[in-house]
């Protein structure tokens, strides 16, 4: 059985430090290592700046999903407002950071919104 926390922060990047607060606290009831901890952090703050830097300037809000699993958390990270064209949504930096400290990531654009989610077993 798995359970599911959902937050939703104001689209600016000085508010990220709330979803790493609520993800810290998740991996922590998994009993994540401190590592695994520090790598989730770097995702959520490469997805979430990544999802700020593409999204409309009309981005009023970022939500983001944990699903909780026995041993691992899945993130999914969404704007509210149309992607834009003309910034990709992961550079090659961006890709290589996330491929290094997850379990892997996958974009998507419901709606033209931009997305993303991503997992880390505790290790």
């Amino acid at each position: 059985m798995s359970d599911r926390v959902v937050i939703r922060i104001p689209a600016s990047i000085k508010h990220v430090a709330l979803v790493r607060a609520t993800a810290t606290s998740l991996a922590a009831m998994l009993d994540f290592t401190y590592d695994r901890i520090t790598d989730l952090h770097i995702a959520i703050d490469e997805i979430c700046s990544r999802i700020l830097a593409t999204s409309s300037p009309r981005a009023r809000r970022l939500e983001v999903t944990f699903t909780i699993e026995a041993d691992s958390l899945r993130i999914q990270a969404c704007g509210d407002a149309p992607a834009r064209h003309d910034t990709p949504f992961l550079t090659t930096w961006s890709r290589a950071i996330l491929e290094s400290v997850t379990d892997g990531v996958e974009v998507t654009s419901p709606d033209d919104i931009a997305c993303a989610t991503f997992s880390l077993a505790k290790g």
